[in-house]
C-alpha cells in the first residue's frame, strides 16, 4: 500500500550567534516563525530569513525550514 502525503505545517527557524558560553564556545538562538504560508518557495524562505537577521544585532549562523506533514494510505 502506498502512502500520501500533505504539507499541513511550515515553520522558519532561524539560528544565530548569541555569545559565547563560559567555556568560550558559540552559543546558538534560535528565532522560530510559524503560519508560513505552505507554497513558500526555499528561495523566498532563505530570503525572509536573511532580512529578519539584517534587522537585528545578532549574527546568522544558519536558517532551518521545518515542515509536518499528515500522512495516509493511499487507495
Amino acid at each position: 500500500m502506498a502512502v500520501a502525503k500533505e504539507l499541513t505545517d511550515l515553520k522558519l527557524q532561524i539560528r544565530v550567534a548569541d555569545g559565547t558560553t563560559s567555556a568560550g564556545a558559540a552559543k546558538i538562538k534560535s528565532l522560530s516563525y510559524s503560519n508560513i504560508k505552505l507554497d513558500a518557495t526555499d528561495q523566498e524562505l532563505m530570503d525572509a530569513g536573511k532580512a529578519i537577521v539584517g534587522i537585528t544585532n545578532y549574527l546568522l549562523s544558519g536558517i532551518r525550514c521545518v515542515q509536518t506533514h499528515d500522512m495516509v494510505d493511499e487507495a
